[in-house]
């Protein structure tokens, strides 16, 4: 089996990529990213689309490639086209073409699961582990086993009958009520249906390619026109370019911000009027209050002469109280001391007697002095009244109406409050000036900044319609306008040839032009458009196609939502009928057999007899499982014959490693493969360097893909495989591509090493086709 051609015409980026498929060896070289990895999940998903499910990672492109594969087998050609697949004319399988006959990203791996080897051997031997695992997990679940002892087990929910019942029962009923609405629906009926809608599909699908071939006609001529005006318009907004709509945008802006500055401007100018007024009341009225404070600070001393002589007078007048009193004493004393020196006088003149003479004296002494401290204490009450009238004519002499000395305390205390009010709103009005002139500050200030943002927004202004070389703003308007006319047209234009073909590579418009002009006539290269009537189409007639197509696109879409109700009420009924413990009743799991009527109708009698049964006996579970370990154990030998010591896989692997190692195995129990050196030693192939393991996986690619094809040649798409070779393991693996090569196989190998295109082509003499980005 090998491939005759293999033509990709578009997938993503990748188009027209056709190399020769020659036999032998063909190499496909170019850089990363020249389109060598797209090219190969082009060819996959042609040769079978169902390989996108299972590649690893996924396919970089969305969507399905156009082109087609021609593979020769059996002396008969097949076209692979996307409808035709590989496993419809040989026995390969999507896993196995991913995973045997082709190397992606330069990854050898095999996968490392059971599942794997298992699948290649049913398709190579008749062999049915998969059931007898299946078979083997039922049998315990009859026989309420255990996985490792097969014992029974002692589950409490076993025994739980009452529930599974009553359960049972209820679910029989609805299941019978089911049955009666698939009669009454025809719900049997529902796949029979489905098969006769999908061939009316198909019919009107043909007469929908009829006039979509004569729409791409009409397309062409459409797309013409439009890359006409994508033209004209490009050339008439070359003119426009300067002129965008942001700028517009800052133009409005800065005329607003100017006119709203000028504005708050014309209020700042007035505020700092109003506030100028403002600190020359405060400083006129602070002027008042000085004057006044100064009128009144200049009687100060006056003020204070006046209580001085208040004191002196109150100082006067505390001694005059005491000296009134010796007044009256003294007044008293001295008549009396005079009138008896005199008597004492006389009496001693009288009757001569010295004593008399003596005391007479000593009261005349006495009066004399009394009569001093009277005269003396009368002096002192005249300078009282005299402080008291110098008091009173001081404070008349410091400005007080005082008629008085009583009236002078009050006097001076009013004036002492009078100044430290007059003191007090002095201050106070000092300060209301400085906040005033603060503010005032302030606001000039904000004046002088608001003039420069207005200064600033005007240049800017001024700068962007020079910038334009505009006049005006509304001159610059009438220019975005044309552009804003223009653009809407040539995007609309632009939109339809990029919806058609994607967006050029170009930067200018003339040079997109130009590659769009190039897919125009690729649009038509695969269509005689002289042999197409564009007459011939008809939208609607085209939309009735479409319309066709939808409505019975949705009617399928109804009949295959009916039947997924359909079916997920079976699953619904087979989930619970599998979700009830009835193991310990009938010796296995309830289940829908058959999905119809009469397989619900079996389920619904299975549940009825479900109370009525006996537990099975555990033993005839144990002896049925020691059967089929013993037929298990017979599967997994088959496992490990898929590699034969003396097969393909160990000699391919022994050539490419030199004789270094010598047989390649599979172990059931580890389910991987297995090496043998050539000392005896038994690795993994975790264990192996990279390139021995990558020769360690492409020796088993090869003896799969052999057995896969009955020991036939066939064909190997190779992504470097060995990209992580050595010279000398490269020269190897190239060297065992040539045997397979010699023995019939077509190997198409890409890659993007340059001793593979350096020396290796010179050496062997390959063909050579190089991808270019």
């Amino acid at each position: 089996m090998r491939l005759t051609t293999a033509e990709v015409d578009r997938y993503g980026p990748l188009y027209d990529c056709r190399p020769p498929c020659q036999d032998g060896i063909t190499v496909l070289s170019g850089s990363n990213e020249a389109g060598k990895t797209l090219f190969l999940e082009a060819v996959l998903q042609l040769l079978e689309p169902e390989v996108s499910g299972v590649m690893n990672p996924g396919p970089r492109v969305s969507d399905s490639p156009t082109g087609r594969v021609v593979v020769e087998n059996g002396g008969d050609q097949y076209e692979c086209d996307g409808t035709t697949s590989l496993s419809d004319i040989s026995p390969i399988e999507p896993r196995h073409l991913q995973s045997v006959f082709v190397v992606q990203d330069n990854d050898l791996a095999l996968p490392s699961d059971q599942e794997y080897y298992t699948s290649l051997i049913e398709k190579l031997g008749d062999i049915h582990t998969t059931e007898i695992n299946a078979i083997q997990s039922e049998l315990k679940d009859r026989g309420r086993l255990t996985d490792t002892r097969l014992n029974i087990s002692s589950d409490q929910s076993y025994n739980n009958a009452g529930d599974v019942h009553e359960k049972a029962g209820t679910l029989a009923e609805e299941i019978r009520d089911y049955t009666e609405q698939i009669k009454a629906e025809g719900l049997d009926e529902l796949e029979t249906r489905r098969l006769r809608l999908k061939r009316e599909l198909q019919k009107v699908r043909e007469g929908l390619q009829e006039q979509q071939e004569a729409k791409t006609v009409a397309e062409y001529e459409r797309l013409s026109n439009r890359l006409a005006t994508y033209r004209s318009t490009s050339d008439r907004l070359a003119d426009v370019e300067g002129f965008d709509r942001e700028t517009l945008t800052e133009l409005r802006e800065l005329q607003n911000d100017i006119e709203r500055d000028r504005d708050e401007l014309q209020s700042l100018t007035a505020d700092i009027d109003a506030k100028r007024e403002e600190v020359a009341e405060a400083e006129q009225a602070l002027e008042d209050l000085e004057s006044r404070e100064a009128k009144l600070s200049r009687r100060e001393s006056a003020v204070a002469e006046t209580q001085s002589a208040l004191e002196t007078y109150r100082d006067r007048q505390r001694d005059a109280a005491g000296a009134q009193r010796r007044l009256t004493l003294a007044k008293y004393t001295t008549v009396a001391g005079l009138l008896a020196a005199g008597g004492t006088g006389v009496a001693g003149a009288i009757a001569g007697s010295t004593a008399a003479l003596g005391l007479g004296a000593v009261l005349l002494v006495t009066g004399v002095v009394s009569a001093f401290l009277y005269q003396q204490s009368n002096e002192r009450l005249t300078a009282v009244e005299a402080a008291r009238e110098s008091a009173v004519q001081t404070a008349r002499d410091a400005g007080f109406n005082v008629e008085t000395v009583e009236d002078i305390a009050p006097a001076i205390e009013s004036f002492e409050n009078e100044l430290s009010q007059v003191r007090d709103r002095v201050a106070r009005k000092d300060q209301q000036r400085q906040d005033a002139e603060q503010e005032l500050e302030e606001l000039q200030g904000e004046k002088s900044e608001l003039e420069s943002e207005i200064t600033g927004q005007e240049q800017r202004f001024d700068e962007l319609l020079a910038e334009a070389d505009v006049e005006s703003i509304d001159e610059y308007e009438a220019n975005v306008k044309e552009r804003d006319d223009l653009e809407p047209e040539r995007r609309t234009a632009r939109q339809s040839l990029v919806d058609r073909f994607g967006e050029p590579d170009a930067d200018e418009p003339a040079a997109k032009a130009t590659e769009w002009e190039r897919d125009l006539e690729a649009l038509v290269d695969d269509v005689e458009v002289d042999e197409i009537d564009v007459e011939e189409y008809d939208e609607g007639t085209l939309e009735e196609y479409e319309a066709e197509v939808d409505r019975l696109e949705t009617k399928l879409d109804e009949l295959e939502t009916q039947l997924t109700d359909h079916d997920n009420t079976l699953d619904t009924f087979d989930q619970r009928a599998r979700n009830l413990n009835t193991q310990p009743f009938v010796g296995h799991s309830l289940g829908l057999a058959s999905r119809s009527r009469e397989g619900l109708e079996t389920l619904a009698s299975d549940l009825d007899a479900v109370v009525d049964q006996i537990e099975e006996d555990a033993e005839v579970s144990r002896k049925a499982l020691k059967i089929f370990n013993r037929i298990e154990a017979q599967e997994e030998q088959k496992l490990t014959d898929l590699f034969d010591p003396d097969g393909p896989a160990s000699q391919t692997f022994e050539q490419v490693t030199g004789g270094r190692y010598t047989e390649v195995a599979y172990d059931a129990e580890t389910h991987d493969l297995v090496v043998e050196r050539e000392d005896g030693r038994t690795l993994s192939p975790d264990t192996l360097s990279q390139g021995t393991k990558d020769q360690l996986y492409f020796a088993t690619r090869v003896s799969l893909a052999q057995q896969l094809l009955g020991n036939e040649s066939g064909f190997l798409l190779l992504d470097d495989p060995f990209l992580a070779a050595d010279p000398d393991r490269l020269r190897k693996g190239f060297e065992t591509l040539q045997a397979l090569s010699d023995d019939g196989w077509q190997i198409l190998y890409l890659t993007a090493k340059q001793e593979v295109t350096e020396t290796m082509v010179d050496e062997y003499d390959l063909a050579h086709t190089q991808f270019t980005s």
